[in-house]
């Protein structure tokens, strides 16, 4: 496992990977299965697996007046 953020480059090793995109704030069973999906169609096809997520939540960005929702 590999720990990437916004100030690096992807790396070659991870170009043309398959990606779980999401807002994983607890990696219940519904996470389990997009992050367990992406890795199997990787694992599938011999390419690299990615699971991305965003901190803090994209919303406290985009309406940063909103108190968060949990």
């Amino acid at each position: 496992m590999r720990w990437l953020d916004h100030r690096e480059a992807l790396p070659e090793s991870l170009r043309g990977g398959i990606i779980a995109l999401g807002n994983f704030d607890g990696f219940h069973k519904g996470h389990q299965a997009v992050a367990g999906e992406a890795i199997r169609w990787a694992r599938e096809t011999g390419r690299p697996s990615i699971v991305a997520t965003f901190d803090p939540h994209p919303a406290r960005f985009f309406n940063p007046d909103v108190p968060p929702f949990r």
